[in-house]
């Protein structure tokens, strides 16, 4: 009895297997217009569809109806419910119920399919077991794991956090010493309970220290420098992150085009491990040039020569010229002398003539700078400079002020500190970037001005799904006259154009003088908000909003008194960053005047 009552229910889910088989391949050439999921708690949408071969039409594949959209195959879809089960399953579900349903457009041949997914009761840890193979000094390194486990009791299992766990013990020993070290982990499952103990087996392997270090290349840069970039010596006890920070030193000087280190774990003596060393020496010369053009700086040119090695050792010679038509003439050499009394501290010594047309103003600067700039960390540094001009200025605000030229001395020193946690520089997508400066000017050779100046900005960038990222920005900054004097015009703040408020024309916002002229600002604050989403291949949209202002008081933010617009952008990814066109409209004012932009690199 108990037999037949089995063969009917096999019966049963084989016929209504076969029958839901029937109906999907009835749907075989059908357009994948739509996948939806219903029923789910933890797994997000982007996560599940990632993992599936069946993908649904993109909206440049809904619009150009020329395009054939993507074909729905039965073979695939059940391929794909196999793959989702296991994601569950890596996710801690370990009994998830997966089904679908397809909607069809019979006369358009599309298909909307709906997955219907019960999760089903998570596994949970329930306990955690470190234990070490051998009594040696490993012990202190595995209590400490023990205290700072990213495993916790009543969580969630997912392969992936005992995966981290593993690698961090690995990395852990690895960094002190124990390159040979194994782990391997014990799963305890509990199904009726739904849970799950985790266990870490621990063999450190022999406690090993650094061996010869043998330098391989054809390199010019003599082997004493190489030396010195290195961030261990032989006989010091063998820590795996020393060799990257030796590689990234070696990489951050320009001189090779690749360095290679690691250690020869197979030839180890005596406890010591040998150390190769491999470089490829970048050529001493080289020359780079670009062109371009944009709605602002219209037709632009720069040439930049770099010698390497200058003077011996890792010093760099840097001459540059650039012309737009904005910045007619610009001519700078950069002489950097790195690691001047440690490993850190870098020299540059910097002169130059730049020459500006802008609607306030004309000016020749002529002059130098000397900055000493400490690097804290792979993502924060700070500088101290000091910089003389002698600046040769039309006053273009005011009609009295064009008939004459000034000339004047500045002289002034400035301190600034930049933080950078983003994954790109020129498309970040995380992450986030902080810089400030402060400037004293009016120190000495008969110096014109005495003011002081800081300005601050801060950027965030935030991934929201797949290419979809959100980017907002705030900027703010105040020059605070002293001695009773006013500010110069070509150091006040304007904003409007490409790259602050896109609403405006370049540099149109800022207090006017009694004929109507921008003369800048002593006070300024602005903020951007951005959506950038994916279109097509390397083709990519953007909404934004802008707002701000600038005005003449020093430490003035009337909130009440901001301009607003908002618009909308296009991006070409590029090698050399996205090329940008954005189209904008002020809002909250009297009139419609949008502003397009062309030009290269997002606006921040």
């Amino acid at each position: 009895m108990a037999l037949k009552i089995i063969g009917n229910i096999c019966l049963t889910c084989l016929v209504i297997m076969l029958f839901f088989q029937g109906i999907a391949r009835g749907q075989e050439g059908y357009e994948v217009w739509e996948i939806r999921f219903e029923g789910r708690d933890s797994l997000s949408s982007q996560l599940l569809t990632e993992q599936m071969n069946t993908r649904e039409a993109t909206l440049l594949e809904k619009l150009a109806f020329w395009k054939e959209a993507p074909r729905f195959s039965s073979i695939m879809l059940e391929n794909d419910l196999e793959r989702l089960r296991r994601v569950h399953q890596r996710q801690g579900f370990l009994d998830p119920q997966l089904d679908y349903h397809l909607d069809k457009d019979q006369e358009k041949k599309r298909l909307r399919i709906v997955l219907k997914i019960s999760e089903g009761l998570p596994v949970r840890i329930r306990g955690m077991g470190y234990e070490l193979q051998q009594d040696s000094t490993g012990r202190g390194l595995l209590e400490k794991i023990e205290q700072d486990s990213m495993l916790v009791s009543g969580m969630r299992f997912t392969d992936n956090r005992v995966f981290q766990v593993e690698n961090r013990i690995k990395k852990i020993f690895v960094n002190h010493g124990f390159p040979y070290v194994k782990v391997k982990r014990r799963l305890e499952v509990f199904p009726a309970k739904h849970a799950v103990n985790v266990y870490f087996n621990v063999d450190p392997g022999p406690h090993a220290k650094f061996g010869e270090v043998r330098i391989h290349g054809d390199t010019l840069v003599s082997r004493a420098f190489i030396r010195r970039k290195m961030a261990f010596a032989p006989g010091q006890t063998f820590v795996q992150d020393k060799l990257e920070a030796t590689q990234n030193r070696l990489f951050n000087t320009d001189l090779f085009r690749y360095v290679i280190v690691r250690p020869r774990k197979d030839s180890i003596s005596n406890r010591r491990i040998p150390i190769y060393l491999e470089v490829s020496e970048s050529p001493p010369w080289s020359l780079e040039g670009g062109l371009g053009y944009g709605t602002e700086d219209r037709f632009r040119t720069s040439l930049r020569l770099t010698k390497l090695q200058f003077l011996g050792g890792n010093r760099k010679l840097i001459l540059e010229g650039k012309h737009s038509h904005f910045l007619p003439v610009s001519l700078e050499t950069r002489f950097i002398q790195p690691s001047l009394l440690g490993e850190r501290l870098d020299l540059m010594v910097h002169p130059f003539f730049i020459r500006e047309n802008e609607r306030s103003y004309e000016v020749d600067r002529l002059g130098g700078g000397l900055t000493f700039q400490e690097n804290f960390s792979s993502t924060t540094s700070g500088y101290l400079m000091y910089s003389f001009e002698r600046v040769f200025l039309r006053d273009l605000s005011s009609r009295q002020a064009l008939e004459e030229k000034k000339i004047r001395n500045k002289s002034g020193v400035t301190l600034g500190l930049d933080h950078n946690t983003t994954d790109s520089r020129f498309n970040p997508s995380a992450g986030w970037r902080l810089n400030g400066h402060f400037t004293y000017m009016g120190i000495g050779f008969r110096s014109r001005f005495h003011y002081t100046k800081a300005e601050v900005e801060w950027a965030r960038y935030q991934r929201l799904a797949k290419d979809w990222i959100l980017a907002g920005k705030v900027r703010a900054g105040f020059i605070e006259p002293l001695r009773g004097e006013q500010s110069p015009i070509e150091d006040r703040f304007l904003l409007g154009g490409a790259s602050s408020l896109r609403g405006w024309p370049r540099h149109s916002i800022s207090p006017v003088n009694i004929e109507n002229e921008p003369t800048g600002g002593n006070s300024m604050l602005e903020s951007s908000l951005e959506l950038r989403f994916p279109i097509y291949d390397i083709f990519s949209g953007v909404a934004f909003a802008d707002l701000g202002n600038v005005w003449w008081k020093s430490f003035r933010y009337p909130l009440n008194d901001l301009r607003y617009d908002v618009g909308l952008g296009f991006r070409v990814h590029t090698p050399v960053g996205p090329v940008r066109l954005d189209l904008a409209s002020p809002v909250f004012e009297q009139s419609f005047k949008p502003q397009l932009f062309i030009s290269i690199g997002h606006a921040f």
